[in-house]
Parts: C-alpha cells; structure tokens; sequence
C-alpha cells in the first residue's frame, strides 16, 4: 500500500463541529425534519455558528430558519454546501430560507448518555437532544477533484440511538432511521467533531 502523505495540499474549508439530527415519520418515507448545526473555528468567513432547523423538510414552514451569528457564514453553507449537496438539496423547506441573526448557542455535554443543543433566537427556542450515543469511530472521505465543490472530509463520528427536535417546547414528530457510513452502521442522528472540509486537489 502506498504511503500516504503527512500534508493534504487542500485549502481547508472549515474546521469544527457538524451535528447532524434527521427525522422521518416513517422510517422508509422521505425525511420530514432536519437539524445541521454548525460550530466552526474556521471558514472562509471566519468563526460562528449556523444551525439549519426545518419543522418541515419538505414545504415552506414558517419555523424553518437559519440562525446563525455569523450571516455570511450562513449564507455560504446554504447556497455552496446545503443547496449542492446530494442529500438536501431537493428539499422544499430549504427554498426561500430565512436567515436569523441569534444571540444563544449553548450545550449541554452527558456523553454518552445524551448531547443537547439549545439556539435562542428572540423569543425563540430551538432544542435538539441525541440520546444514547454509540462509540466514536474516524471518518474519511475523499472527494473527486474533477466534481463541482469536491472536498475531502475528516470526522470523528458518534451516532444517536435516539434523537428529538423541539421548538419553543413543543415537540417535532419523527424518529430516526438507519444510515451506513462505509461499514460502519449509524443512525440519521449523529455528533460530528474535529470535522474539516479540505478542498479536493
């Protein structure tokens, strides 16, 4: 086997946390709920955070949002990552997304019991809980250069048994559903630390 280099020549995309939480009301059924909370040291547009919420994956729910305290941050994943990607980007409640500016991002850290995450925007609270979270395992995934927004991606992956979305305390219906990364068998709920996003070269 080849001996692979110390240094990924790529420019590095962001460095930091990606938290994943997808529900479905029936488990081979379209998803119907989706958090990807962002918390990242580095960007092309500096340090914050961009938590994507949607009640409703699939229509304009007035509860969908952004909230970020970072606006061009927000901004870029939307339109680079979440609108280019394979797995969002034919969701409906992503079309016309409102961007929210929001002052409270906070965690509670029980691992491995559960991880929780609250975003205060206004008079608006966001709260999303992975319970029973499996043994961490490293991810690597290396991106075709010749594909539009190629990038390699490394993670440190903790999937959830369970996971729950809430919006000003009332509960979001849906459950998670099976995933596979490699061999590796996951759930839709997942904690993603030390990810970085490296340009493919």
């Amino acid at each position: 086997m080849a001996e692979r280099p110390i240094n990924n020549p790529g420019r590095v995309l962001i460095a930091g946390e990606n938290h994943v939480l997808r529900l479905r009301s029936d488990p081979e059924g379209p998803d119907a709920a989706l958090v990807n909370h962002f918390r990242l040291r580095l960007s092309p547009h500096g340090p914050g955070h961009a938590v994507f919420v949607l009640a409703d994956s699939n229509a304009a729910d007035p509860r969908n949002a952004c909230y970020t305290d970072n606006p061009a941050l927000a901004t870029w994943l939307l339109d680079w990552y979440l609108r280019g990607s394979p797995l969002y980007r034919d969701l409906d409640g992503l079309v016309d997304l409102p961007i929210v500016t929001a002052g409270g991002f906070t965690f509670v850290d029980e691992l491995p019991r559960c991880w929780t995450e609250t975003v205060r925007a206004g008079d608006v609270t966001i709260r999303a809980v992975w319970n029973d979270l499996a043994t961490p395992f490293h991810v690597e995934r290396f991106g075709q250069p010749d594909q539009k927004n190629a990038m390699d991606v490394f993670s440190v992956l903790q999937s959830a048994s369970h996971a729950s979305l809430s919006i000003d305390g009332q509960q979001i219906p849906g459950v998670v559903f099976p995933r596979q990364v490699g061999d590796q068998p996951i759930t839709s709920a997942f904690l993603a630390f030390a990810e970085s996003w490296i340009e493919s070269v």
